[in-house]
C-alpha cells in the first residue's frame, strides 16, 4: 500500500501499490475505467486531439476513422457534460481508505462518494494523475 498526505498533511489516503494487487473484479473496474479514458477521454485537450485526427482523417479521405474519432469525441464531451472523469474513477478504484475509513466496496456510487471525499479533503487532480500514474508503471 501507499499513503498519500494532502499538502496541509491532515489527511491521509492510503491506495494500493499497482492494480495488480486489487481483486479479479476491482481490477476490472480498474480496468474499465482506465480504458474508457485511454479511448475516449475526458478534459479539452482530449477533445481537440480528438478534432485533430478527425480532421486528418476526413483528408486522407478515411471516412471510417473519421467517424469513429468524431463518435469519441461526442462522448468525451457527453462525459464532460455528466461531470464523469474516468480517470478520477479509476483512481477511486485504487482507494483503500481515506482517514482510515476502508473502502470495501467499488460500485459506481461508492467509487462517487470516494472521488467526494477526495474533493472535501483537497486532493487535487494533478495528485491524483500523479498517484494514478505511479500505479500503472507497476
Amino acid at each position: 500500500m501507499k499513503t498519500i498526505y494532502t499538502k496541509e498533511g491532515k489527511h491521509k489516503v492510503v491506495i494500493f501499490d499497482s492494480a495488480h494487487d486489487l481483486t479479479p473484479r476491482r481490477y476490472q473496474k480498474y480496468n474499465k475505467h482506465v480504458m474508457i479514458s485511454a479511448g475516449v477521454g475526458e478534459s479539452l485537450e482530449d477533445y481537440n486531439n480528438r478534432q485533430a485526427k478527425a480532421i486528418g482523417y476526413v483528408r486522407s479521405e478515411d471516412k471510417k476513422s473519421a467517424l469513429i474519432e468524431l463518435t469519441n469525441q461526442q462522448q468525451c464531451v457527453f462525459n464532460a457534460l455528466q461531470e464523469y472523469s474516468p480517470s478520477n474513477m479509476a483512481f477511486a478504484v485504487m482507494v483503500h481508505s481515506i482517514d482510515g475509513q476502508v473502502f470495501e466496496k467499488y460500485d459506481e456510487n461508492t467509487l462517487e462518494e470516494i472521488v467526494n471525499k477526495l474533493e472535501d479533503i483537497g486532493l487535487t487532480k494533478a495528485d491524483l494523475m500523479e498517484a494514478l500514474r505511479q500505479v500503472k508503471k507497476k
